[in-house]
C-alpha cells in the first residue's frame, strides 16, 4: 500500500492581502508556497500543525482557523485553512528549511488574493483556489471568526425574580428586598461568579420577551408571564467586546425555582438587591442596580404598563456601561473571567510622529511580550521599555503555537527618545508592520485612545 503524507497549508490574511513565502532556489525558476507543511507525529491535530509550522516559518500567531479546501496530490494530502495574522516575528523562526543556506531563499511577501493565480504557484490549483476565492474567503473567515464587519452585537436578556419569586407590581418597595442569581461553572465565561437568573442570548425568530419566557423555563423550571422591559444598557466588556443587555420582571411566576441546568450553574442563591456578593459578575451588578433604582422610582398604584412609562421621567432607563477608561486590573481580570490562557502587551511608542518598531530585512513588528505568571500589566510593560505613562489602544485574541487561546493589549506611549533595540519608521507610516498591528497605530496616531490609570 502506498502511504499518503498529510500536509497542512495556511491561506494566512494580514489585512486584504495574504501572506506567501517566494521561494529562490538555484538552478529553478523563482515559484510561491503558502506557508505550512507536513503533519508530525506529535501534532495532536492538523490546526496544531498548522500553529507549528506558523511559529517554525515565520514567527506568527494567527487568530481562530477556518478550514476551507482540502487538496489531494499523487502521494500527498492536504488540509487548507483560512487564518488572519496577528503578530509576526521572524527572528523567532526555527523550521529547518531557514537555518540551512542551500535550500535557498524565502522571501515573505504580502499580495492581493486575486492576483495570487498569475504567480508561478506550487501547487497551481491552491493559486487558482486562492483567486477564484478572492471575495468570498475573507468574508466566510469573518462569519466564522466574528472579525470585524457589519456590526451585530450579542443580546442579551436578563430576567429578575425579586423577593423570592413574588409578583412585582409597580409602586413596590425595594427595600429588603432579594434577587436571584446563579453561580456560573463549566460556561468559559466568568465561571465561579454570580450571574442574574434566568439569563441568555436572543435567538433568531425571538422577541425579547419570548426569551424571557424560554430562558425561565429551562434554567429554573417556572412559566412567567407579563414580561416587561425595564432597563436596557449598551456593555463592553474592559479590552472585549460590546452587546446590549435587556433586563426584565415578571408580572407572574407560576412554580418554585430550581436549578435545572447545574452543569452550568454550581447553586442558586438569593441576594438583598443593594448587598450582590462580591464576586458578581460586573455587567450582571449593573443590571441590578439600574433596575431596583427604576422600580423605586415607580409612583404607586401605577398598572405595570403605565408604571414603565413613568420611569422615563423619573430615573434612566437605559445607560452604557463598560464604556469609560478600562484599568490595566480591570483589563487583566476580563481576560481571566473571559477564560483566557495567556495576556499579551505590545507597545505603540510615537516618536516625533514616528512609530517605534523592531526591524529586520522582510518586516518590523511592534515590541510585545507575554505577561508572566503573577506579573501585572504594567510590570510586563515596563519590560518592554521604560516609557512612563501609556494609554490603553485596543485589543485582539489569538491561539498561540501551542494552542494556548490569548488576549493582546495594546498600550501607547510617546518615550523622551528610543528605547534600546527600537528604531523608528518614516513618519506617518506603517511601514511593514502586519495589518492588525497597523490598526493600533492607527488608533494611536488619530487619538482614539483609552487613558489607562495605574490601579
Amino acid at each position: 500500500m502506498t502511504s499518503v503524507r498529510h500536509s497542512v497549508r495556511a491561506i494566512l490574511f494580514d489585512g486584504d492581502d495574504v501572506v506567501l513565502f517566494r521561494r529562490v532556489r538555484a538552478g529553478r525558476e523563482p515559484y510561491w508556497i503558502t506557508p505550512g507543511g507536513g503533519v508530525e507525529p506529535t501534532d495532536t491535530s492538523p490546526e496544531a500543525a498548522l500553529r507549528r509550522e506558523l511559529d517554525e516559518e515565520l514567527g506568527a500567531t494567527a487568530g481562530p482557523v477556518l478550514q476551507v479546501f482540502t487538496l489531494v496530490e499523487p502521494g500527498r494530502l492536504s488540509t487548507v485553512f483560512a487564518c488572519r495574522l496577528v503578530s509576526l516575528d521572524l527572528s523567532r523562526r526555527s523550521g529547518p528549511e531557514f537555518l540551512e543556506p542551500d535550500i535557498g531563499l524565502h522571501e515573505v511577501r504580502r499580495v492581493r488574493p486575486e492576483e495570487v493565480r498569475a504567480l508561478n504557484m506550487v501547487p497551481p490549483e491552491l493559486g487558482e483556489f486562492i483567486s477564484a476565492n478572492a471575495a468570498t474567503l475573507p468574508s466566510l473567515l469573518d462569519a466564522a471568526t466574528y472579525a470585524p464587519g457589519r456590526y451585530r452585537p450579542v443580546v442579551d436578556v436578563h430576567l429578575l425574580l425579586i423577593d423570592g419569586g413574588a409578583p412585582v407590581h409597580s409602586g413596590v418597595s425595594t427595600g429588603g428586598a432579594k434577587v436571584l442569581l446563579g453561580r456560573r461553572r463549566g460556561t468559559g465565561y466568568a465561571d465561579g461568579e454570580w450571574q442574574i437568573m434566568p439569563s441568555g442570548h436572543l435567538e433568531e425568530g425571538e422577541s425579547v420577551v419570548d426569551t424571557a419566557v424560554r430562558e425561565a423555563r429551562e434554567e429554573l423550571g417556572i412559566e412567567v408571564d407579563g414580561c416587561e422591559v425595564v432597563y436596557v444598557m449598551h456593555h463592553r466588556n474592559a479590552g472585549g467586546t460590546a452587546r446590549i443587555g435587556m433586563f426584565l420582571v415578571p408580572r407572574s411566576i407560576t412554580g418554585i425555582p430550581v436549578n435545572a441546568e447545574p452543569h452550568k450553574c454550581a447553586e442558586l442563591a438569593w441576594f438583598p438587591l443593594d448587598r450582590l456578593p462580591e464576586r458578581t459578575v460586573p455587567y450582571a451588578r449593573a443590571g441590578v442596580e439600574a433596575v431596583r433604582r427604576a422600580l423605586a422610582s415607580r409612583p404607586p398604584g401605577l398598572p405595570a404598563a403605565v408604571g414603565a412609562a413613568a420611569v422615563v421621567s423619573g430615573s434612566p432607563v437605559f445607560s452604557l456601561h463598560g464604556w469609560d477608561v478600562p484599568g490595566s486590573a480591570d483589563l487583566a481580570s476580563e481576560a481571566v473571567r473571559a477564560g483566557f490562557e495567556e495576556v499579551t502587551v505590545c507597545l505603540v511608542a510615537l516618536l516625533d510622529g514616528a512609530v517605534l518598531v523592531h526591524s529586520d530585512d522582510e518586516t518590523d513588528r511592534l515590541p510585545a511580550t507575554v505577561v508572566r505568571p503573577g506579573e501585572g500589566v504594567q510590570a510586563a510593560l515596563a519590560r518592554l521599555a521604560p516609557v512612563g505613562e501609556v494609554s490603553f489602544a485596543g485589543a485582539d485574541d489569538y491561539v498561540s503555537p501551542r494552542g494556548r487561546t490569548g488576549r493582546r493589549l495594546a498600550f501607547s506611549a510617546r518615550p523622551a527618545e528610543a528605547p534600546e533595540g527600537l528604531v523608528p519608521l518614516p513618519a506617518g507610516s506603517l511601514g511593514r508592520l502586519p495589518y492588525a498591528e497597523g490598526v493600533f497605530v492607527r488608533h494611536a496616531s488619530s487619538g482614539l485612545l483609552h487613558g489607562l490609570s495605574s490601579r
